[in-house]
């Protein structure tokens, strides 16, 4: 006896499952986004508060911050001073975990010597650390 039943999926099936692949997969990549987002604010926080602590060394050691206006990348001033003078160790990499050299994102530091620096950073998302945006971090 043949079966008038006809085997496969028809094309609405086939689009309702894509679809909700489709959902998934969106879901899914939304949420990595925010763990990233996460991870990096976490590490700004750390390193800002490395390089504070860093400073507080090396005020007490040279007796004023440095001198220096642009970015932490890893290569300025601050970090070089900072390594000559024990602060930190070579394989520290206190930079910007998205944007090291990106003045509107990256740790930015001023410093004319003296008692007195400002230490920027910038936040993704809105944490127990802070508000999304900028943050001046001053001794």
């Amino acid at each position: 006896m043949e079966s008038n039943l006809k085997r496969g999926f028809t094309v609405m099936e086939l689009l309702i499952v894509i679809a909700i692949i489709g959902l998934i997969a969106t879901i899914v990549m939304v949420g990595q986004r925010n763990a990233q987002e996460k991870r990096r604010d976490l590490r700004r926080v750390t390193d800002v508060k490395a390089l504070q602590d860093s400073l507080a060394l090396y005020l007490a050691k040279v007796g004023a911050y440095p001198v220096y206006t642009g970015c932490i990348n890893g290569t300025d001033l601050v970090t070089v001073g900072l390594r000559v003078q024990g602060m930190i160790g070579s394989a520290d990499s206190l930079v910007d975990p998205l944007n090291p050299d990106d003045t509107a994102s990256c740790y930015y530091y001023t410093g004319a010597g003296g008692s007195q620096f400002n230490l920027r950073y910038t936040l993704e998302q809105t944490s127990a650390a802070g508000e999304v945006g900028d943050h001046v971090v001053v001794p």
